[in-house]
């Protein structure tokens, strides 16, 4: 199975999205040529409207016209038809030790007993992986399973949640929280909770936990969750992105992608030097923690700026070194 298949074709999935709306109700002309035009390429309405709407010989045939507009001659809606490739890779996912975090045991046997006779594309354990903790997050804990399934609904659903946790001292702490989002570290092997502290339904500060730390969550479903808690954060964004370039030795361009990933960046590839020019836009609550990231990549790895950034960087490994001699 080829990984370029048509059905991943612009045409395909504009025509299916046309056969889905005209199967719930009859869609008109000008709705046709204006979904063309905003999702498909410069021409597409020009060249694929005529042969949608048509009914000779020549055209696609796949709607009929009514008084109220055109109709897909579907009588049932169309199934998402998935290729070879994709059933193998859905396989694949399934045994994932994260994927019982999203899933029960009902619907992890459905999807099993629908793919009994599909191949994994590979086996997760047959793969070892370079640079990354082996003191990840235990997945088949029932109580962190239970946690995450909740922190996972109130992000989802906007709900505010008490947490009962462990500090990194070691210390039990309670509080209520909003939850923003769940973030995964591909290095550390670890979930975080990206939330904000709140008071009587009013936004403390910023906070990230980390989610085998929690040892309860209890979800507040009359709480009022804070609707300016994306404003909050967006407030912490830095003005400057940290700008990079990498030389690809060591394996350089994957590791930098991988452990960077949670990371909005824009990159750009220098085919002359082979190296990659990347600008890391980033948050205040996230600087440590990524100082620390860029200083562990070594020699293969450049900071261009901004200057107060670098400075931090430089500061951090003059104190590394001072350190080094004193043992």
């Amino acid at each position: 199975m080829s990984v370029f298949s048509e059905i991943y074709g612009r045409y395909y999935q504009l025509l299916n999205e046309l056969l889905h709306e005209a199967h719930k109700k009859p869609i008109s002309t000008v709705h046709i040529y204006n979904l063309l035009q905003e999702k498909g390429f410069g021409d597409t309405a020009l060249a694929l409207a005529p042969k949608i709407i048509n009914d000779d010989k020549d055209s696609y045939n796949l709607l009929y016209e009514t008084q109220e507009g055109y109709k897909s001659i579907l009588k049932k809606k169309q199934k998402v038809v998935l290729t070879t490739l994709e059933l193998r890779w859905l396989k694949t996912i399934l045994i994932d030790k994260r994927i019982k975090l999203f899933f029960n045991e009902e619907e992890m046997k459905i999807m099993e007993n629908r793919l009994s006779d599909v191949d994994e594309l590979f086996n997760p354990d047959d793969i070892i992986s370079i640079n990354q903790a082996n003191d990840g997050d235990p997945y088949d804990d029932p109580n962190y399973i239970d946690n995450f399934r909740r922190l996972l609904y109130c992000v989802n659903n906007k709900k505010c949640m008490t947490i009962i946790y462990k500090n990194s001292q070691g210390v039990i702490k309670k509080a209520s929280y909003a939850g923003y989002r769940l973030e995964y570290s591909v290095k550390d092997d670890k979930f975080r909770l990206n939330a904000v502290l709140i008071n009587r339904s009013k936004i403390v500060f910023h906070s990230k936990i980390n989610v085998a730390r929690i040892i309860k969550v209890a979800i507040l479903e009359k709480s009022k969750y804070p609707s300016e808690i994306a404003e909050f954060i967006y407030a912490h964004r830095m003005s400057e992105p940290i700008e990079i370039i990498i030389k690809n030795k060591r394996n350089g361009f994957e590791r930098v992608f991988v452990h960077l990933s949670n990371y909005e960046r824009d990159s750009e590839y220098d085919e002359e030097t082979n190296t990659c020019r990347i600008k890391i836009h980033y948050y205040d609550f996230d600087e440590t923690e990524l100082i620390i990231q860029l200083i562990a990549f070594g020699p293969i790895l450049k900071v261009v700026g901004p200057e107060s950034f670098k400075k931090k960087i430089i500061d951090r490994i003059n104190r590394q070194m001072e350190l080094f001699k004193l043992q």
